[in-house]
């Protein structure tokens, strides 16, 4: 798994299943992870195309943590869509973040399943 592949960083567990059936369904390749401690194992050997990552994670935000890893992530030109249902709250944590060049879409929850599959295939034209 590498540049053609999504990842998915999302707490729910029932959404990130919902993801990752909607996203084989379409024949896109996707690693799904529950936080950011799992997403740092994955980014250890691995290098995604996009990632789609919730706003609210467990112990970081998800700005929080995309800005952790981001020196890797725009060396690769890596493209993200933020999940929140908080769609003004992310705008105000994403200005001026390291990671704002790199994130393509802010996605509200709930969102409809042709959108997100609309989306990557946007910005992952290969997926």
């Amino acid at each position: 798994m590498s540049k053609d592949t999504v990842l998915v960083v999302e707490d729910d567990q029932l959404l990130r299943e919902v993801i990752e059936d909607l996203l084989h369904i379409h024949k896109i390749k996707v690693k799904t992870v529950g936080d950011s401690s799992e997403a740092n194992d994955w980014l250890e050997e691995y290098i995604p195309g996009l990632i789609i990552c919730d706003l609210f994670l467990p112990t970081v935000s998800g700005i929080q943590w995309l800005n952790s890893v981001s020196e890797g992530l725009v060396a690769n030109k890596s493209s993200i869509i933020l999940l929140s249902a908080d769609h003004e709250r992310t705008h105000e944590m994403l200005v001026g973040s390291p990671i704002q060049s790199l994130v393509k879409h802010q996605l509200k929850k709930p969102f409809k399943n042709d959108e997100l599959v609309r989306l990557i295939r946007f910005f992952r034209p290969n997926s």
